[in-house]
């Protein structure tokens, strides 16, 4: 146990005892940690601009047996602007609700500091629903869980040039016509072809994609069931983000 410094993203921030608060940090040395704040909530506390929720920041802190102890903290980056928009804060929320949820604590990983840390960045100046999906996809591709997309997960043939298929969040993958199941999600080439680009694409890049209502619409239900069965419970701001969207469309 010891002193560390590391750069940090606050996920989560909640209260904890009378004037405390405990934060879920995505550090770059240490990954994903949980650490306590002591008397930030306090209104001359000088800790208190350096442990906001959407913000990143470098950090001292003690490393308890349980919790660790942020003893100083200097904002770097606030994302002012993902704080003044509700539909930017909810993006910003999920984005920090799918963090949390995925990343295991204690897990040093500095391309996963790094996407987090270019997710706010990006959702500070765009949080349309293409790019919410970008990170979905970059997030599972980063941490392995990534389904099978080349292949039927049921006999194993290739699916390039297929014109009829569906995707299997419970098996993991893609299937063709042949092996269709019952709850088999309804799966075009397009939404594959859409999910195979935001995979590899820059984030600078994704305006460049041409998809239609359609696609977009068919991914989404295929992430959505796919994280669920991941993560074997619903993310609970992607709804409010979804209805947030549709209001806005209609």
């Amino acid at each position: 146990m010891g002193l560390y410094r590391t750069e940090a993203l606050v996920l989560r921030s909640r209260k904890y005892a009378e004037t405390d608060s405990l934060l879920t940090l995505l550090t770059q040395k240490r990954g994903k940690v949980k650490a306590i704040a002591k008397g930030v909530r306090k209104s001359k506390s000088s800790l208190r601009g350096g442990v906001q929720l959407f913000t990143h920041n470098e950090m001292l802190l003690y490393e308890g047996r349980n919790l660790d102890i942020v003893t100083q903290s200097q904002c770097l980056e606030a994302f002012t602007t993902v704080q003044d928009d509700m539909a930017a804060m909810t993006a910003a929320c999920y984005w920090c609700e799918l963090l949390d949820s995925f990343v295991p604590e204690g897990e040093k990983d500095i391309r996963l500091f790094m996407l987090a840390l270019a997710g706010f960045h990006i959702l500070a100046l765009d949080y349309q629903e293409l790019v919410m999906r970008a990170l979905e996809i970059k997030l599972l591709f980063q941490l392995g869980y990534m389904p099978d997309l080349v292949h039927c997960v049921s006999c194993g043939r290739s699916l390039q040039g297929e014109q009829q298929i569906a995707f299997s969040a419970r098996r993991g993958g893609v299937l063709c016509a042949t092996c269709l199941e019952g709850d088999a999600l309804a799966f075009t080439p397009e939404a594959l072809k859409i999910w195979q680009q935001l995979q590899q694409l820059e984030f600078s890049k994704l305006k460049r994609l041409k998809v239609t209502s359609s696609g977009l619409h068919i991914l989404d239900e295929v992430l959505e069931k796919f994280l669920l069965v991941q993560l074997e419970r619903p993310l609970k701001s992607r709804p409010i983000l979804k209805e947030i969207w549709q209001a806005k469309k209609s």
